[in-house]
């Protein structure tokens, strides 16, 4: 396959130019894009920009090493970040997410840069609501630490069921669950977007903020029950494992 270069949106090719994260706000509108990582993206933070473009860099190569195809499921697309290199490589790609304004950010930077092979689709991850073996690759980048441990083996059970006979899932998550982890994701937010966190502590729960509620090793026990492990990586800091991307093959078990 040709190699395909890795694309971004800029904050330009938004809607208003994602104005909305300049200041802190208790709306629906700002909690769901904070979650949807509209504000990390555009971080100028180095670690942070280092995770979230080496994250996209070895999802690229995966797709690479799969070549060329019809159908694409990009599961939790957010504000479609990773769209503009997607639809380089799948003729069809339809983008998934449960939030109303993630979606509408995302279609927005689609129309302004001109990309027609993708739709958009507001569902939840737990009753995808397409045909048995309709696409050849899932790619879920960010998402499944967001799905309770419970429902992660209903999520799944639907990425195995709408793949084709040997399609391939790409699924990025952190590896949470360490001290050092989690100090280190107690401090970095602290450090680099206390605007975002002072916000997001409104104890008046005006909005549902999923959080992470599925650590590394939930998750990647509910994959390898269902699929095969191709290639799985680790995206390492000061030797401490970041961030998991793995590749993985569906095969039929009963």
């Amino acid at each position: 396959m040709k190699r395909i270069q890795l694309t971004f949106p800029q904050r330009s090719d938004y809607l208003n130019s994602l104005k909305v994260l300049n200041k802190p706000k208790s709306s629906k509108e700002y909690h769901q894009l904070i979650e949807a990582s509209a504000s990390a993206y555009f971080e100028t933070n180095r670690l942070t920009r280092w995770l979230f473009i080496k994250r996209f860099k070895l999802a690229l190569a995966y797709l690479e090493n799969i070549g060329q195809v019809d159908s694409l499921l990009d599961a939790g697309t957010g504000i479609g970040f990773f769209l503009p290199t997607l639809t380089k490589v799948a003729k069809n790609v339809i983008a998934i997410d449960n939030t109303e304004y993630s979606l509408k950010y995302a279609k927005s930077m689609c129309n302004n840069l001109r990309i027609k092979n993708v739709s958009f689709k507001k569902t939840s991850l737990k009753k995808l609501p397409f045909k048995d073996n309709q696409f050849k690759v899932i790619v879920c980048l960010s998402v499944l630490e967001h799905v309770s441990p419970n429902e992660l083996p209903i999520v799944i059970d639907h990425f195995h069921r709408i793949l084709k006979p040997g399609g391939f899932l790409i699924a990025g998550y952190p590896n949470e669950g360490s001290h050092l982890f989690k100090l280190i994701q107690t401090i970095e937010p602290l450090l680099i977007r206390p605007r975002v966190i002072m916000i997001l502590k409104n104890k008046r729960k005006l909005f549902d903020v999923l959080g992470h509620v599925s650590n590394s090793k939930q998750i990647d026990r509910a994959i390898k029950n269902r699929f095969e492990a191709v290639s799985n990586k680790s995206l390492s800091f000061l030797q401490l494992k970041l961030y998991s991307l793995g590749k993985f093959r569906k095969i039929n078990r009963n």
